[in-house]
């Protein structure tokens, strides 16, 4: 493959990557054989969406090296070992993908596949061990996985997924069988424990909130009050009364309420009392633009637990931060305040009952964190099935927080 189409072709993937959900903002990465001494991969950082052709790196296979301005991404060395110990594979996809994530928690291999899957990725989907991104520990861990299976689907540890290709096609498919393959794992635990028959992940949420978390509300909850979404522009915020799940923030007047930000919400009878959390939020921390109240399934399920959710995955690590604490929903302006306060040193916290509150720098900020916070919470539930899986080491979350915000985060708001 010649140097541009590889180029390009790498561009591309990263915006299916992107618009198949398979990663969010800058996470995963993408890379390309040109030649048996070197691959193209996309840079670190950068986000997907606004990416060209010019700014994909090359990189010697042997050793990693690189030339030029343009930093390629951490994990290239990953990408490095495949193509060193697979020669036979041109296009490598990783992906932070939702149900090989939450299966990566596991820590184990998936074996006993059905033939027509295993046509496609390969008879076992080894699980390589844990390291943190861009460490020669994870590096040994990739070598380790490939040794032990010469398929083309790969689970990384508490991270994510490998999948390989002879092109970017095959790559794909991989990555979506990979998927199915993970979701089915999960679903058939389910079905094993509970006896029940058919596949539902609505039962599948009710029986981890009764089986697998005592002390949890009951799965049937009242009418949940809406607590809003936001952005912040100076002195003021805009709230948005009716925003939906695919569009957060819609423009237009309607359903807008402008708030200032050194008045209560409650002295004005036409601001819902809810706009306190938003002023409260805004006041304490100077540097969030946007607030998204989201109630999906599994965040909202998790919530109902009334315990704080700690990473399982390194993404929720570094984006959410080294926990989402939990704050009741009881009644204003208290709540505004403890809820505040719970925020800190994070971007997002648990409603009791009625999800979370996800923020950020930017309105694209506060829709990776609840991207995330929802793969988050899903590897909860299911990795509650089995009973195996611990969060990430605090000093390790600590540590990728901290990288993330002062490096990954600021690159890709430029």
């Amino acid at each position: 493959m010649s140097l541009q189409q590889a180029r390009e072709d790498v561009v591309q993937a990263g915006k299916q990557l992107v618009k198949a959900g398979l990663i969010a903002r800058t996470w995963g990465n993408v890379s390309a054989r040109i030649s048996e001494s070197q691959f193209v991969i996309t840079p670190s950082g950068r986000a997907y969406e606004t990416l060209t052709p010019a700014e994909i790196v090359t990189v010697n296979i042997a050793d990693s090296s690189y030339q030029g301005e343009i930093k390629p991404s951490s994990e290239k060395g990953i990408h490095a070992v495949v193509y060193r110990q697979r020669p036979e594979i041109n296009f490598i996809i990783h992906t932070h993908q939702v149900y090989a994530s939450v299966v990566s928690t596991l820590h184990r291999d998936i074996t006993g596949i059905e033939p027509a899957t295993a046509a496609v990725i390969g008879s076992k989907v080894p699980c390589a061990s844990y390291g943190l991104p861009g460490s020669q520990k994870l590096r040994k861990g990739v070598a380790a996985a490939l040794s032990r299976s010469d398929g083309k689907a790969f689970l990384m540890a508490n991270h994510g997924a490998l999948c390989l290709g002879q092109d970017r096609a095959e790559a794909f498919k991989v990555a979506a069988e990979l998927e199915q393959l993970c979701a089915g794992f999960v679903m058939r635990r389910y079905l094993q424990l509970s006896g029940q028959k058919e596949e539902d992940w609505a039962q599948l949420r009710g029986y981890y909130l009764a089986e697998l978390s005592p002390g949890s509300s009951p799965a049937d909850l009242p009418a949940r009050r809406p607590l809003y979404n936001s952005t912040r522009s100076g002195d003021h915020f805009v709230l948005y009364l009716n925003a939906t799940p695919g569009e957060p923030f819609p423009e237009g007047g309607a359903g807008q309420i402008k708030v200032g930000l050194d008045k209560s919400a409650g002295e004005n009878g036409k601001i819902p009392p809810e706009a306190e959390i938003h002023r409260c939020i805004y006041r304490q921390f100077k540097g969030l633009r946007a607030i998204i109240h989201t109630t999906s399934p599994d965040i909202l399920t998790v919530s109902q637990t009334g315990r704080a959710v700690y990473p399982l995955l390194d993404d929720f690590a570094q984006i959410v931060g080294v926990s989402a604490r939990v704050a009741a929903d009881s009644p204003l302006p208290a709540a505004a305040r403890l809820i505040a306060r719970k925020m800190k040193g994070r971007y997002a916290v648990m409603i009791k009952d009625n999800g979370a509150l996800c923020c950020g720098p930017s309105k694209s900020d506060a829709a990776a964190v609840a991207q995330v916070l929802d793969k988050g919470c899903k590897a909860v539930i299911g990795a509650a099935l089995f009973g195996e899986a611990r969060p990430i080491h605090p000093i390790e979350s600590l540590l990728m927080r901290f990288v993330y915000q002062t490096k990954y985060a600021r690159k890709a708001a430029e």
